[in-house]
C-alpha cells in the first residue's frame, strides 16, 4: 500500500471577494473560496488484489504488454483450417499441442497422460445434452474454480454459454473435423479461440473439468480454449471470478469484500434483487492457511485442499445459485443463500440450513419445493446469510448492462461508448494525484452530459457509470501481462476545449472516483451528474507506468465522450 502527502499550492488566481463558500461536489465537507488559498488535501492510496488461494507453487512471471493476441484467431483463418483438412483428417492444433507444454508453464512434468478425443471416450459424444446448466460444471484436478464457478453462474442463461461455445459443432459423425471454436470477450471485442478436441486423460477419464453428464463435453472444451488463451492449463491456477464472468458475457462485474462492506443488510438486498433479475454471482472462501502447490503429489489439486470442519474449502471459489427469504414456524423470516461447490460432490456446508438440518422441518413444503431444496451430495447447499458473511471473503456480481443505482437490477441504457487509450512513459503516464503536476499529464476525456433522468428522484441529474479497464490480453505463453494499480477520477469543468492543468487540482474537488487504486482489471464509479462538462482522468497509482486502457461510459440519457488533446 502507498500514499502521498498533500502538496504546497501554487499562487491562486484572482477571484471575486464576494465568492461564498460552497459544498464540495463529492460531499467531502465544503470547498473554500480560492481567495483563502486553502488547497485540496489529497492522499491517494493503493493496494494489491488479494490472492485467491489457488495460486500454484510456481507463479507466472509478468511482463509488459506487447501484442496481446495469444490464442486468438481470425474467422477467415478458421475457415482455412477447416478447408485444408484432408478427407477423414482431424484437426490437430500446433499452437496448443497435445503435450505437457500445453498443461504446464513451469518445469512440472506429469507422466501417464493420454490425450483423447471425445469419440474415443464416449460412443455418442455431444457438446450439449439438454442445453447448458450450472449442474453440468464439475471441477477436475486443476485449481481453476474461479473460472468454473463463473461458468456455472453464467449457465443460468444457456444462450450466453451457447454464444461462447456455439452448439452446432459436432464431436463425431457427419461434419466432424475435431476443430472447436469458442468466443471470449477481450478488451472491448469478441475474439475467436480455436482448439482441437483432444483432452488430457488418465485411465480413460478426463483429468480436468468435465460435465456431470459423461457424454457431454462443453465444459471440458471451453476450459481448454480458455487455457489456450492464457498459455496453458496451469496458467489458470488462481484468478478473479469477476474477470471470468466478463470474459464470458462482455458485462460489468464488481467485487464486494465482506470486511469493506459494513452494511450487510444492504448487500443482502442487492444480492436478492440481483439474483431475481438474472445477474451472475460468485463468492470465494476465506483462506486462513498458506497456499499449497497447484499440482499435488498425486496430480490432483483437490487433494491439496481438504474441507474444513464446516465442509467448506479454504481459498476456493463457489457459485451463488440462489438468494431467498423463507418463513420459519418458530424463527420467523430467515435470509438464505444457496451456494454451489464446483467439485459437485459431497464437499458441502454442514452447518445450519445444510441439506440434513432439522430446521427445514419448520419451513412449509410449498416453500421447500419452490426453493428446489434437495438432499443430494452434489456440492450445492443452502446456508444462512449470516453464516455466508462469516465464512466467505467476498462476493462478485456481474450484469450484462450497468446497475447505476446498485439495486441489483440492470438499468435502461440509452447510450454506451468506449474509447481506448494509452499511458505512455515520459509523456502521459502521470500517476496518481500524489503529484498534481504529473497527474495532469494523464490522458483526459471530456464527458458531456446533455439531459437529466426523467424520473422524479433524479433531482436534476443523470445516472452515469464510468469504468476503466486495463489491457489484459496475453502476449506470451510463459509470461503474464503486468497488472497495474489503476483508478479513475472525474472533475467538472467550465471549459470543454481545454485540458485540466495541474493548478486545477489544488483548489477543486473531484465529482467522483473509483476509490483506492488496485490492480484489478477494471474499476468503476457510479455517479449522479448534472448536465454540463466533465473530465474523466484514468491513471495508474505509480507514475511512468506504461499501459493500455479502455474507458467505458454508460448512461440512460444522451451524452458525448471524446479525448482532450
Amino acid at each position: 500500500m502507498g500514499c502521498g502527502a498533500s502538496q504546497p499550492a501554487p499562487p491562486s488566481p484572482e477571484v471575486n471577494p464576494s465568492e461564498q463558500v460552497k459544498a464540495a461536489p463529492n460531499g467531502a465537507g465544503t470547498m473554500p473560496p480560492v481567495l483563502e488559498e486553502v488547497p485540496v488535501n489529497v492522499m491517494e492510496e493503493a493496494k494489491d488484489r488479494p490472492k485467491t488461494g489457488e495460486e500454484g507453487a510456481f507463479e507466472l512471471p509478468e511482463s509488459e504488454f506487447e501484442d496481446g493476441r495469444l490464442g486468438v484467431i481470425e474467422a477467415e483463418a478458421v475457415e482455412n483450417l477447416r478447408n485444408n483438412l484432408a478427407l477423414e483428417e482431424y484437426y490437430c492444433d500446433e499452437d496448443f499441442p497435445a503435450e505437457n507444454s500445453s498443461i504446464f508453464f513451469s518445469t512440472c512434468v506429469e507422466t501417464g497422460i493420454v490425450w483423447r478425443r471425445p469419440y474415443e471416450l464416449q460412443e455418442e459424444p455431444r457438446l450439449f445434452v439438454d442445453g447448458a446448466s450450472r449442474r453440468d460444471v464439475v471441477q477436475g484436478a486443476l485449481g481453476d474454480c474461479w473460472f468454473l464457478s463463473s461458468c456455472a453462474a453464467v449457465a443460468r442463461n444457456p444462450k450466453l454459454i451457447e454464444r461462447v461455445i456455439p452448439p452446432d459443432q459436432v464431436l463425431s459423425g457427419d461434419g466432424y473435423t475435431g476443430l472447436i471454436v469458442c468466443r471470449f470477450w477481450r478488451f472491448g471485442e469478441w475474439v475467436l479461440v480455436c482448439v482441437d478436441d483432444r483432452l488430457p486423460t488418465k485411465e480413460g477419464e478426463v483429468i480436468f473439468a468435465r460435465s456431470s453428464e459423461p457424454c457431454e463435453f462443453w465444459v471440458a472444451l471451453l476450459e481448454k480454449a480458455y487455457a489456450k488463451l492464457h498459455g496453458s492449463y496451469e496458467a489458470l491456477g488462481g484468478g478473479q471470478s469477476m474477470d471470468a464472468m466478463v470474459d464470458l458475457t462482455g458485462g460489468l462485474a464488481e467485487r464486494f469484500d465482506m470486511e469493506d462492506t459494513p452494511d450487510k443488510k444492504k448487500l443482502y438486498r442487492l444480492l436478492l434483487k440481483a439474483s431475481r433479475h438474472g445477474a451472475f454471482i460468485t463468492s470465494s472462501r476465506k483462506k486462513d492457511r498458506p497456499w499449497k502447490p497447484l499440482w499435488h503429489d498425486d496430480g490432483d489439486w483437490r487433494m491439496a485442499y481438504k474441507t474444513d470442519d464446516h465442509g467448506l474449502v479454504e481459498g476456493h471459489a463457489y457459485t451463488v445459485t440462489g438468494v431467498a427469504r423463507v418463513n420459519h414456524n418458530d424463527m420467523g423470516s430467515i435470509c438464505l443463500i444457496r451456494v454451489r461447490n464446483p467439485w459437485a460432490n459431497s464437499a458441502e456446508w454442514n452447518g445450519d440450513w445444510c441439506d440434513s438440518d432439522e430446521k427445514w422441518m419448520g419451513v412449509s413444503e410449498e416453500q421447500r419445493k419452490k426453493l428446489g431444496r434437495t438432499a443430494l451430495s452434489d456440492g450445492e447447499f443452502w446456508m444462512s446469510y449470516e453464516d455466508f458473511c462469516d465464512q466467505f471473503e467476498e462476493v462478485s456480481i456481474c450484469t450484462i448492462g450497468p446497475d447505476f443505482d446498485q439495486d441489483g437490477t440492470v438499468d435502461y441504457v440509452g447510450q454506451v461508448k468506449a474509447i481506448k487509450g494509452e499511458w505512455v512513459k515520459g509523456k502521459s503516464a502521470g500517476g496518481s494525484r500524489n503529484d498534481f503536476e504529473k497527474f495532469a499529464t494523464n490522458p483526459q476525456y471530456l464527458l458531456t452530459i446533455e439531459e437529466t433522468d426523467s424520473d422524479e428522484e433524479s433531482e436534476g441529474t443523470s445516472s452515469v457509470l464510468v469504468a476503466v479497464m486495463q489491457e489484459h490480453r496475453r502476449s506470451h505463453r510463459n509470461m503474464g501481462v503486468k497488472m497495474l494499480q489503476i483508478g479513475l477520477v472525474l472533475y467538472r469543468t467550465d471549459d470543454p476545449e481545454r485540458r485540466l492543468p495541474g493548478a486545477h487540482f489544488y483548489y477543486n474537488y473531484e465529482e467522483g472516483s473509483s476509490g483506492t487504486y488496485i490492480n484489478f482489471r477494471e474499476v468503476l464509479s457510479r455517479l449522479e451528474l448534472e448536465p454540463g462538462y466533465y473530465v474523466v482522468i484514468p491513471a495508474t497509482f505509480q507514475p511512468e507506468c506504461p499501459g493500455h486502457f479502455m474507458v467505458r461510459v454508460y448512461s440512460p440519457k444522451p451524452f458525448s465522450l471524446k479525448r482532450l488533446d
